[in-house]
């Protein structure tokens, strides 16, 4: 564990004053001795709690401290945090030194596709960069799939495309239902694209691709807009026009990564990092 003449533990190129740290994992130890808990649960509070403070950190990386003053902080056994790290080591946040503690690795190591780091990054640091990515990750795969299911999709296919479109169009006023019609109905233009290798990839990655909805849906006036574009790719889908349907899911996902970008310039003003 690295120290400043001050006694506080380093952070990248700055300093967190391990009060700090404290009191962020102070809440596993807290939760702990309100009732009994089981191993497992404890192990699970422990993983958890400690992405929760990597995670948190952003760009900035944790030095975390030596083993025995963390294991007192989270009142949890040397067995249990060297489990809980093992899992943090395995996933790519963490790297264990010999004789250098355990600290946070940068962003670009950890296993995105990992559905826990994802849940992890939606929960606690859902921010610009990340929902760049996730707009990104959108352009890139939804068109591919809406224009093989264009392709190969079967009238039976078809049907069901349109049902979930009409299940937007019931829930335009209703923001929460509204994105679960929305999610369907893409979910189910990748269910029907006949590449099993593309669906896991997008199914890996559902709880940041729903972060992003729930971002987008905040601009005023955003859904009016957005369901005359659903329904020109239902339409496209209808006609087996893979292009259409390919050009119509880039307007799809291009407006969506606006829409972001609006909500997050609202709240912080002009964001020096764009989401295309």
């Amino acid at each position: 564990m690295s120290y400043d003449d001050s006694g506080n533990s380093t952070i990248g190129c700055m300093c967190l004053p391990l009060e700090s740290l404290d009191r962020g994992l102070q809440v596993l130890k807290t939760e702990a001795v309100k009732r009994p808990i089981r191993g497992d649960k404890l192990f699970v509070q422990v993983v958890n709690g400690l992405a929760r403070e990597i995670v948190g950190a952003g760009s900035e990386r944790i030095i975390f401290p030596a083993e025995p003053e963390l294991c007192r902080m989270l009142g949890v056994s040397r067995t249990v945090l060297r489990e809980a790290v093992k899992v943090l080591e395995a996933k790519g946040l963490v790297e264990v030194g010999h004789g250098q503690g355990v600290k946070s690795r940068d962003r670009a190591n950890w296993n995105h596709l990992d559905p826990d780091v994802l849940n992890w990054q939606c929960e606690f640091g859902a921010n610009e960069v990340f929902l760049r990515n996730m707009s990104e990750v959108r352009e890139i795969l939804e068109p591919a799939a809406a224009a093989l299911t264009a392709e190969r999709g079967d009238d039976a296919t078809i049907v069901r495309v349109k049902a979930r479109y009409m299940r937007m169009e019931e829930h335009v006023h209703d923001a929460e239902a509204y994105i679960q019609a929305d999610m369907a109905l893409h979910n189910e233009i990748i269910a029907a694209c006949g590449n099993d290798i593309l669906k896991r990839i997008v199914q890996s990655i559902g709880t940041a691709l729903r972060t992003g909805r729930d971002v987008s849906i905040q601009v005023p006036g955003g859904w009016a807009r957005d369901l005359p574009l659903h329904c020109a790719l239902v339409e496209a889908i209808s006609r087996r026009d893979p292009e259409a349907a390919r050009a119509a899911t880039i307007v799809i996902t291009r407006s969506a990564a606006t829409d972001i970008q609006t909500v997050l310039e609202t709240r912080s003003g002009p964001a020096s990092q764009p989401v295309p």
